[in-house]
C-alpha cells in the first residue's frame, strides 16, 4: 500500500503515466518478462531501437521503423502533463527550424484514451507529426519512459515525462536522457548527430 501511494504521488508530481496502442509491436524482442532495469538497459545508447505501431488523428497507423533513413527525434508526452505542454512549443519550434534537414520530429502520446488525445491535438491545432501510443507497458517502446529516481532514500524506477529520444537513421539509439528542448544541450545533441 505504501509503495502504491508513493508511486501515485510521484506520478502526479512528475507527470508520469502510460497508455495503450491498438496495433501489435513488431520488435522481435519480448520485453514484457524483463525487469524495469533490464528494460531500461534495452533502450540505452547504441542499442537497436524497438519498433512499435503508432496511430495518428486520422486513425491511420505507422511503424517507428518507417522513419529509418532520417535522424528521428521523439517527444514522449501526455495531455495531462504540464511540463510536457510547456516544452511542446519549443520542441515544435526546433522541428520547424530543421524541417529541411535529414531529421524527423514526432510526438508520441501515452494518454490512456485515444479519443481524449485526438480531441486535444485537433482542438489545439497541433502541427507536425503527432501520434498516439497509449499505455502499453508490455510493449518494448514503453521502455524508453523508465528512469531511475530516489524516493525516501530508496532507488526506484518510475516513468518520466516528458521524455526525448534521438534515434539514428539506421535505428540505433543515440540519446535517451533527460534533455529538454528548453535547454541548449537539446539542440546541440541534434546538431551533433546530424553531422
Amino acid at each position: 500500500m505504501k509503495f502504491n501511494f508513493l508511486l501515485l504521488l510521484f506520478l502526479c508530481f512528475s507527470c508520469e503515466n502510460t497508455t495503450q496502442t491498438s496495433e501489435e509491436e513488431s520488435n522481435p524482442i519480448d520485453t514484457s518478462s524483463l525487469t524495469k532495469i533490464q528494460r531500461m538497459e534495452s533502450v540505452s545508447y547504441g542499442k537497436e531501437s524497438p519498433d512499435a505501431t503508432l496511430k495518428d488523428s486520422n486513425e491511420s497507423t505507422i511503424a517507428i521503423k518507417s522513419f529509418r533513413g532520417k535522424l528521428l527525434v521523439i517527444d514522449f508526452w501526455a495531455t495531462w502533463c504540464s511540463p510536457c505542454l510547456k516544452e511542446a512549443p519549443i520542441f515544435k519550434e526546433i522541428a520547424e527550424k530543421y524541417k529541411d534537414s535529414n531529421v524527423e520530429f514526432i510526438t508520441i502520446s501515452i494518454d490512456q484514451d485515444y479519443e481524449d488525445w485526438k480531441s486535444y491535438v485537433l482542438e489545439k491545432k497541433w502541427n507536425g507529426k503527432n501520434y498516439w501510443f497509449g499505455m502499453q507497458e508490455d510493449k518494448s517502446l514503453y521502455s524508453f519512459l523508465y528512469s531511475n529516481h530516489k524516493v525516501n532514500e530508496e532507488e526506484v524506477i518510475l516513468v518520466r515525462l516528458p521524455k526525448y529520444v534521438i534515434i539514428s537513421p539506421n535505428g540505433k539509439i543515440l540519446s535517451n536522457s533527460d534533455l529538454r528542448p528548453s535547454k541548449p544541450e537539446f539542440e546541440l545533441e541534434i546538431k551533433k548527430n546530424l553531422k
